[in-house]
């Protein structure tokens, strides 16, 4: 359902707040589990398109992906030929939020697996030191696969006023941001995931970074069993995943918890700054 089209996005139509509000989504239930502690993967070359070799836990670019068919942040239309864009955003705008699972106004709770996710932002010209004051947008699906905003094949019955699972943050002094949202689901042709985009200001006519944050396949399987999930029957691997077949050195989230007490996830997103 990925594109590899990474589009450069206009000004003023980059991470704007899905601006109009309300529609439903189907509750789900969370699930029980195994507990699982820290775990990330070791693969040996980065996904995408890198600026440097990528080998784990050194100081290299995160890897480049596509944003997808359904980032919302202005690159393309919505299923039925509206502009799905983000509406003009400024400090205390509702996209820029921490919990996501919500729309903006706090209706269409999406309930699942909770996932408590750090991103920490560093800079590769400057020894992988923390960038503070970047702005960090990430979305993904529901546990059953589909995304806000966006109608279409594959997509179910969604609508532009949704705007669950998709979020702001502004990098703090540590250079992170930290996100509450649940585990996200899967759909034919990807394995599990979760889209990003770095940008130095909300005014930028293109993100400093496009990419994508992987799930250890170990985990996927406990927490696609969970109730409300597609299960695991059909759940890709990621190492036949058209993103992240080629490695996920730089893209592979790190992980612990079950599906009882949810997870808690990190990963450093590396840029050239």
């Amino acid at each position: 359902m990925c594109r590899r089209n990474e589009s450069s996005l206009d000004r003023r139509k980059l991470l704007q707040a899905l601006g109009m509000l309300g529609a439903s989504v189907a509750i789900v239930r969370c699930g029980q589990g195994t507990q699982f502690q820290a775990l990330s993967s070791t693969s040996s070359s980065g996904s995408g398109t890198t600026d440097s070799s990528s080998v784990a836990g050194e100081c290299v670019v995160s890897a480049t992906e596509t944003n997808g068919p359904f980032p919302a942040d202005g690159s393309n239309s919505a299923g039925d030929g509206s502009s799905t864009i983000l509406d003009d955003v400024y400090a205390g705008s509702p996209i820029i939020r921490s919990s996501i699972v919500s729309n903006y106004d706090g209706s269409s709770t999406v309930s699942g697996v909770p996932l408590n996710l750090t991103i920490t932002l560093q800079n590769v010209n400057n020894s992988c030191e923390p960038i503070s004051g970047y702005y960090v947008y990430i979305w993904h699906c529901t546990p059953k696969g589909q995304y806000s905003a966006y109608t279409g094949s594959g997509n179910g019955t969604h609508t532009r006023t949704e705007t669950y699972l998709r979020g702001i943050q502004l990098t703090d002094s540590s250079g992170q941001v930290n996100f509450e949202t649940v585990y996200p689901g899967w759909y034919n042709g990807r394995a599990v995931h979760i889209h990003a985009e770095v940008y130095k200001t909300l005014s930028d006519s293109s993100p400093v970074k496009i990419t994508q944050f992987a799930f250890p396949m170990s985990v996927n399987q406990v927490a696609q069993a969970a109730s409300g999930y597609n299960g695991t029957s059909g759940l890709m691997d990621n190492s036949s995943d058209g993103i992240f077949s080629d490695g996920t050195s730089t893209e592979m989230l790190t992980i612990s918890g079950d599906n009882t007490n949810g997870y808690t996830a990190s990963i450093s997103v590396r840029v050239a700054a």
